[in-house]
This record gives structure tokens, C-alpha cells and sequence, in this order.
């Protein structure tokens, strides 16, 4: 929907946080409203989330106690939480699109009720407000509180107005870098009692790069429902062909920086070699959709994207813990 034909934000706003079928009067057995509220959080999400915490978190620290840390526990947990945030309230702005073509989170938030959803957002926003206050009075870094508010904002507006930042084209894409990655990653740095080292910070650049760049394969292929519903998220700006051409750049960029700044900080560790070996295969899938997609007309494209689409996040799986794997290889020859 362009802007100019786009309802008053209030109007916005209160559909967004109504419920239109009276679903919040229901009282559901306790068993289908946690499997609702797991479906809500995209708990299937969790072997890629952990890894932006546990990455961090292995480079940031100088011994195994700084592992099993109270700091490190907090920081985790905030960065665990604020992305299940962001995808509960993705999953509430997008419910009615969700209905159409992802019923399984549609149907949670209809089962749950409006109502119900956002005061789990409520909820879990404040424990992280608390969490991000507790560790800056602890560590004395100050900066984790502007930090927190950061990438709250920003894990908000990427699905409600007035920004909407999903819809916002070639912006979609450094939004989704900055608090799905870097953002948490560097509080989960913040929260050790050490100063940070920039070749870390580097490292994490690198690391919001590449994850990105195969976590977000599976976007490409809602290009269709998303024309179609107005939100003109970076694939409908681009295009097929150009999209998997940036994707396939960021992947590009981003693993030589993510290696090469841990190399200069740290020196060389034999967990190089995996990780360059599973840099090589998620570098060769996204070569095969750049082809897939250039070499065939609009609908078999879309058709070859959806084939390979689904396996993106597989392989941002296998590059986060390869990474988790070279951290850990750090931390050892510390």
C-alpha cells in the first residue's frame, strides 16, 4: 500500500492491537496456549539464535568462568529474548497476511487473542528492560542501556508503524543485520566485565553479514504475497535476480571480514579450516539461486527459489555454530 493511500497512524494502530473476532474471550486448555505461545516466539528459530549469543559471548571472554558467568547468562538471555519479541510482534502485525499463507502463526495469534499476545510483548519487554538495567548497574557500562533501547526500537518498528521497516525496500536488509546480530551481539560483548576488543566488534560485523544473508533465502520466496499485500520489503524494491545477487555479496563480504578480523586479533586456530569448508557450501547455494533465478522465466523462478528457499536457514545454522566452534578455539588459546 503506498504511503499517501496508507491510513492515520491511530487508525494503524488500533486495528493492529484489536481483536476482530472476539478470540480473546476464549479460554483455551493451558497445553494449546503454551504450544501457541512457542509458535508465537518461532522457538524453530532457536539453533540460529543461540548462536548470535554464544558467539559473542566465547570472544568476548579471557577464561571458562566468563562463560558460565551472571553477566554472560543476562546477556544471552536479553538477546534470546528481544528476538523472540521481534517475532511475536511480527507475527501479530502480520497475522492477517499470515492467515493466507503461514496459517500455523495466524492460527496462534487468533487462538491466543490479540489481547493476550501483546501482553506477552508487554511482558517480556520489561523483563528485558529490567535485565538491560541490572547488567549496567553491575558492569557500570552505562552504554547497555542506550544499547537496549536501540534495538528494541529498531526490533519494533521493523513490523509496526510508523516506520515499518520491513517494508521500507533496500532498508529492510541492514535493520534486520543490526537486531537480529550485531545489536544483540555486541550487548551480550557489553555485559562482560572486560573491555571490548574492536577486532571482536569486527568479527560481528562480519558475522550480521552472513548470517543475514542465508537466514533471509526463505524471504525471497514470499515476494508474490508480499506485492500482493503491499509491503515492499527488499525483494519486491529489487527483484529476484538482484536480491539473490546482494545476498550472495553480503555472504561474500561478510565471511573474509568475520575470519580475517578473528585471525589478526587472535592468530591462527586448525577451526579455520571447517569453517572456511562450511563458508564454501553456503557460498556455492547461493550461486545456484542466483542462477536458478536469472536463467528462468518469473514463475519458474519463483518455483526453483522455493525448492532451495527453506534450506537458507539450515545453512545459517551450520555457519553459526562453525562460528560458535571457531570462538570456542579462541577462547582455548587465550
Amino acid at each position: 500500500m503506498p504511503k499517501a493511500d496508507a491510513p492515520p497512524l491511530r487508525a494503524q494502530l488500533d486495528a493492529l492491537l484489536t481483536d476482530s473476532d472476539g478470540a480473546s474471550g476464549q479460554r483455551l486448555p493451558l497445553a494449546t496456549r503454551v504450544r501457541y505461545a512457542c509458535v508465537i516466539r518461532r522457538f524453530e528459530f532457536l539453533p540460529v539464535i543461540l548462536t548470535v549469543s554464544f558467539a559473542p559471548a566465547l570472544l568476548g571472554a579471557h577464561q571458562w568462568s566468563d562463560v558460565y558467568s551472571l553477566n554472560t547468562l543476562l546477556g544471552v538471555l536479553f538477546s534470546v529474548s528481544g528476538m523472540q519479541i521481534g517475532n511475536m510482534t511480527n507475527a501479530l502485525a502480520d497475522r492477517e497476511q499470515d492467515a493466507l499463507y503461514k496459517s500455523r502463526q495466524s492460527e496462534a495469534i487468533y487462538g491466543l487473542g490479540v489481547s493476550r499476545v501483546v501482553a506477552h510483548i508487554g511482558v517480556s519487554t520489561a523483563i528485558n528492560c529490567a535485565l538491560a538495567v541490572f547488567l549496567a548497574v553491575r558492569t557500570g557500562h552505562w552504554d547497555l542501556l542506550p544499547l537496549a533501547v536501540f534495538v528494541g526500537l529498531l526490533g519494533f518498528q521493523y513490523s509496526v508503524p510508523p516506520l515499518k521497516l520491513k517494508g521500507a525496500g533496500a532498508w529492510q536488509l541492514p535493520t534486520l543485520q543490526l537486531s537480529l546480530v550485531f545489536l544483540p551481539g555486541l550487548f551480550v560483548l557489553r555485559s562482560s566485565e572486560y573491555a571490548v576488543e574492536w577486532g571482536s566488534v569486527v568479527a560481528l560485523a562480519g558475522f550480521a553479514l552472513l548470517l543475514v544473508s542465508l537466514f533471509v533465502t526463505s524471504h525471497a520466496e514470499d515476494y508474490i504475497e508480499d506485492e500482493k499485500f503491499g509491503i515492499r520489503t527488499y525483494t519486491v524494491a529489487w527483484g529476484l535476480t538482484k536480491t539473490m545477487y546482494i545476498q550472495s555479496s553480503m555472504l561474500l563480504v561478510g565471511s573474509p571480514l568475520l575470519i580475517g578480523s578473528v585471525w589478526v586479533t587472535f592468530g591462527f586456530t586448525w577451526a579455520f579450516v571447517p569453517w572456511i569448508a562450511a563458508w564454501l557450501v553456503s557460498q556455492r547455494l547461493l550461486y545456484t539461486v542466483i542462477r536458478d533465478v536469472s536463467d528462468n522465466t518469473h514463475e519458474a523462478a519463483i518455483e526453483a527459489l522455493h525448492k532451495k528457499s527453506l534450506i537458507g536457514p539450515y545453512h545459517a545454522a551450520l555457519m553459526g555454530w562453525v562460528t560458535v566452534l571457531l570462538a570456542v578455539f579462541v577462547l582455548i588459546g587465550r
